[in-house]
């Protein structure tokens, strides 16, 4: 049995070389938690896929490269412990051979963070060939990015209108399809992720050059993107201007840990959604923090900050300063497209295997519908014969002993799993966390630490901490006065929701949700990236 065929029977990495550096920094955001088999299956080989063609599309890979990967050293991601984590020396390579990005900016960006160690050996060798193929797949990209969004969204609706009335084969056709349609949003998501990092890279040294700290957060706010959508559509549904068909219709494969394909959406369990109501209701159409307004705010901002950059800006360097942050806004919101788009194909495919496994159930295979997802991709399609509820049980315990594990945020050869709730080596001086510098702003207030959004209770004005968000966390993100996170970078989900919301964020913590108390007063600097604790829980 080959590696790759290893980590997808065990779920887990056995071994690696000693050398290699791992992440669970960018890669955790987009599928959080731990993965079943069937979830990771069904993911895997499309995401290698993904980033081989992204690459191959922008001349960094030659055509011979898009293949899979039999060993795990060659590959740009896998799991540990059921946990996914990314490859940094890969991506690292990657950024060597790339004009405009470095070793540094990619683990800046994309991780939150930059080893010590870090050294840059940029190469000129691919140059020629990136610069005669890159310009046209970025140049059209936001057009097509645009229209297979909006084909998803249609095509979701559609197949989800038929998921009653498929049987075995029916539901392998329509799981077949959301796995094809999912590398294909994911090879744009990641051309628009690897891009959009070159650009914020270039906008941040160009703030840094200027001596305007905290200008780049206000560049990058105000910029729209799904999550907008999605606040407002609930502030409307909590006022009667929307019917909950209609929101779930458009925001419905949002939901508790959606980036997993076991988890459970609002179209299937709107409780999430209608626990909230009562908070948005107190929220008038004219106060500030009514979404509409926030998002009128925030681009106000961002014009603000716009201004402040041409002043600062010699005359003849102000056309491209402004054409740079102008590129920079418009990719970053498609960051947040793309997030959906993948999510569209998610709910598609979740719901086509929840009717695989009533069609089990009725056989006699498994117990549950649920069980499905503790079954191979392969063995899904190919057709389950013969009674396979002892390996369920099997990998259902090994899944449910992985929800009580966790990895650290980096680590180089095999990591150190721990217990959740121990804590890891997060960065403290003199009792204050340092994180990154998410979204500016000062505030204090009482620290919320969230594990699930679903059964969380925040009041007005809580700061929210927690590991990591995703868009499931936008109910969250209209009531809180901050925000915290263990991972991520400027570009990742949490920072730019809370730079839309206007609420400040340090993240990149490493481990400040396990280290500040629940219930504690704390005191959150957006622009030191700084969260003290100043008040024991009442």
């Amino acid at each position: 049995m080959t590696a790759r065929r290893r980590v997808l029977e065990l779920l887990d990495t056995p071994s690696c070389d000693t050398e290699l550096t791992w992440t669970t920094g960018n890669v955790a955001e987009a599928f959080p938690g731990v993965f079943t088999t069937l979830g990771f299956g069904f993911t895997h080989e499309p995401m290698e896929l993904a980033f081989r063609t992204m690459f191959a599309r922008l001349g960094v890979f030659g055509p011979g490269e898009i293949h899979l990967p039999e060993r795990i050293e060659d590959t740009f991601w896998t799991l540990f412990a059921g946990r996914a984590a990314a490859n940094i020396d890969k991506f690292r390579q990657i950024a060597n051979v790339t004009p405009g990005t470095s070793a540094t900016a990619v683990e800046q960006q994309l991780f939150g963070y930059v080893r010590p160690t870090t050294v840059d050996d940029n190469s000129y060798r691919r140059y020629p060939i990136i610069l005669a193929k890159a310009p046209a797949a970025v140049i059209s990209l936001p057009r097509r990015h645009d229209a297979m969004f909006a084909e998803l969204r249609t095509w979701r609706l559609d197949r989800l209108s038929r998921i009653e009335e498929l049987d075995e084969q029916g539901c392998r056709r329509v799981l077949a399809d959301a796995r094809a349609r999912f590398q294909r949003i994911m090879v744009l998501h990641l051309i628009v992720a690897f891009v959009s990092s070159g650009l914020a890279e270039r906008l941040a040294a160009m703030v840094a050059k200027l001596d305007l700290p905290g200008l780049e957060a206000r560049l990058l706010s105000g910029v729209g993107s799904d999550e907008n959508e999605v606040a407002h559509d609930l502030w409307a549904l909590a006022h009667g201007e929307l019917r909950l068909p209609d929101f779930t219709a458009r925001h419905g494969y949002h939901g508790t840990n959606e980036g997993q394909l076991s988890g459970v959406s609002w179209r299937e369990d709107p409780a999430p959604v209608l626990a909230r109501l009562d908070d948005y209701r107190s929220i008038s159409a004219d106060s500030p923090r009514a979404p509409r307004r926030r998002a009128v705010h925030q681009a106000e901002t961002r014009r603000a900050a716009m201004a402040e950059l041409t002043a600062a800006t010699p005359r003849l360097r102000r056309s491209p300063v402004t054409m740079l942050t102008n590129l920079a806004a418009r990719w970053l919101a498609l960051r947040e497209q793309g997030k959906a788009g993948y999510l569209l194909t998610f709910d598609v495919a979740r719901a086509a295997c929840r009717r695989m496994g009533e069609h089990l159930v009725a056989q006699g295979v498994i117990d549950d519908r649920e069980d499905v997802f503790h079954l191979g991709y392969d063995a899904v399609l190919e057709g389950v014969h013969g009674d396979v509820r002892d390996l369920v049980a099997r990998r259902r315990t090994e899944y449910e002993e992985r929800l009580d594990l966790r990895l650290p945020q980096s680590w180089t050869g095999m990591p150190e799993v721990t217990k959740v709730g121990e804590p890891t080596s997060g960065s403290t001086v003199d009792g204050v966390i340092k994180g990154v510098a998410a979204s500016s702003g000062q505030v204090e207030g009482r620290a919320r630490v969230v594990r699930d959004p679903a059964t969380t209770e925040l009041d007005d004005g809580d700061i929210l901490v927690c590991e990591t968000t995703d868009p499931s966390w936008v109910s969250l993100f209209l009531v809180a006065g901050g925000v915290v996170t263990d991972f991520g970078g400027m570009l990742s989900h949490g920072p730019i929701v809370a730079r839309e919301m206007g609420i400040p964020c340090v993240c990149g913590t490493e481990d400040g949700s396990w280290r500040i108390p629940d219930g504690a007063w704390i005191r959150v600097d957006g622009d030191a990236g700084t969260v003290e604790i100043v008040g024991a829980p009442a």
